[in-house]
């Protein structure tokens, strides 16, 4: 084993453009300005986020800063060109992990545990997973088989995923 090779979450992190939370706010503000024909509010924003107005002000003056949204103080938010290609790749990292997970039928809250990865994940494993899911999508047979033999393993005594490599 090469100890040189590993690092902590946050080395391996800071190599992203925006922070997880700025994409949030992308993600939720592009859904919204779907919703309600271009734009949409703070106190809209604050509500589905579960944040405090302030702290919807505060990030979307930053995202302003970054060319990502329009905005005047009281007034409408909108995404500009770039909010609209990135909100629109956010949501589109989301969805494909969500099938993802719900392929694998992973068990608790799907959307939870998609937030947690979409965050951190980079975009050749994405294309990676969203061609598993396509494939699985087009070959239900295929499905069927992997979540037979997946089964198997959940209940056979003698398989152990944890500590293999």
């Amino acid at each position: 084993m090469d100890c040189n090779e590993y690092y902590t979450f946050n080395n391996y992190m800071s190599e992203k453009d925006m922070s997880a939370t700025e994409e949030d706010y992308i993600e939720m503000i592009y859904r919204l300005c779907e919703k309600n024909n271009g734009h949409t509010r703070v106190n809209d924003i604050a509500h589905l986020l579960h944040v405090k107005p302030p702290s919807v002000t505060k990030m979307v003056k930053k995202l302003k800063d970054l060319n990502i949204v329009d905005y005047k103080k009281y007034g409408c938010i909108q995404l500009t060109k770039k909010g609209m290609e990135t909100g629109r790749l956010l949501v589109y990292r989301h969805n494909v992990i969500k099938r993802f997970l719900t392929l694998l039928q992973v068990r608790g809250d799907i959307h939870q545990e998609t937030e947690k990865i979409e965050h951190t994940i980079n975009k050749n494993t994405l294309r990676g997973i969203e061609k598993f899911v396509l494939f699985f999508e087009h070959n239900p047979e295929k499905l069927d088989e992997f979540l037979s033999y997946t089964n198997q393993i959940e209940t056979s005594p003698n398989e152990n995923i944890e500590g293999k490599e």
